[in-house]
C-alpha cells in the first residue's frame, strides 16, 4: 500500500508541476526538505521504504549544496534467501536547477557514509538452513532528478523525484543459528547493493 501511495503521489505531483506556472517573488537561498521514498525497486525480490531529511543552500544562480540524512528499511526475499536491514546514513552533494533559483526541474549527485545492521536466513526451510547477523559500512553514491513545484505563492514546495544509486560496502558477519555455528564468523555479503526508488518530499524555503 505504501509503495502504491508513493507512486500515485509522485505521478500526480509531477503532472501538477508540468501544468503549474512558477511562483514569483524573491529567490530563497535555503530549504529544509522532509519526505518519504518507495514505489520503484530496481533490485529484484526487494522492497522497502525510505525516510528523508534534506538541507539545501544555493551556491550560485543554478547550483545548490545538498546535505541529506536518510533511514531505510528493506526486505530481500527470493524464496531461499531472506535478508532484513535498516541502513542509515548521511550524504553530501549538489543539485543543479535547470531554470535557475530553487525551482523547476533539477538533477543532483551525492556521496555518503552509511551503516547497515542486517540479519539473514539462507536455505530457508531446508535442513541446511543457517541464520546470521551482519554489519555493513558503506560509501554510497546517489543520483537524483526531479522537480520543485511551488504551492501557490508560499515558501512551501512539493518535490517528486527519482533516486538511483549503489552501496560500496565492507561487511562483518557471524552465524546465530544453528547452535553448532552460533558465534562463528561467516562470509555472507548483503544482496542489497544497488537501488532505485521514487521519493516525495515537502520543502520549506527561506
Amino acid at each position: 500500500m505504501k509503495r502504491l501511495l508513493v507512486s500515485v503521489l509522485f505521478v500526480a505531483a509531477l503532472a501538477a508541476g508540468a501544468m503549474s506556472p512558477g511562483a514569483a517573488g524573491a529567490e530563497p537561498e535555503n530549504s529544509i526538505d522532509l519526505g518519504i521514498g518507495g514505489g520503484l525497486q530496481l533490485m529484484p525480490h526487494c522492497k522497502g521504504g525510505v525516510l528523508i531529511a534534506e538541507y539545501e543552500h544555493m551556491l550560485g544562480p543554478k547550483l545548490a549544496f545538498l546535505g541529506r540524512g536518510s533511514g531505510v528499511h528493506y526486505k530481500f526475499d527470493d524464496g531461499t534467501y531472506v535478508e532484513n536491514g535498516r541502513p542509515k546514513g548521511i550524504d553530501v552533494g549538489v543539485r543543479y536547477y535547470l531554470s535557475g533559483g530553487m525551482k523547476g526541474f533539477y538533477f543532483g549527485g551525492a556521496l555518503g557514509y552509511w551503516v547497515n545492521d542486517w540479519t539473514f536466513t539462507d536455505n530457508q526451510g531446508q535442513p541446511s538452513e543457517t541464520q546470521g547477523k551482519a554489519e555493513n559500512k558503506s560509501v554510497r553514491a546517489d543520483l537524483d532528478f526531479g522537480v520543485r513545484i511551488p504551492v501557490g505563492s508560499s515558501s512551501v514546495s512539493i518535490l517528486p523525484s527519482v533516486h538511483v544509486g549503489k552501496y560500496f560496502a565492507s561487511s562483518t558477519c557471524e552465524y546465530t543459528a544453528p547452535a553448532s555455528l552460533a558465534g562463528t564468523s561467516c562470509s555472507q555479503d548483503s544482496e542489497v547493493n544497488f537501488y532505485g526508488f521514487l521519493a516525495l518530499t515537502v520543502g520549506v524555503a527561506f
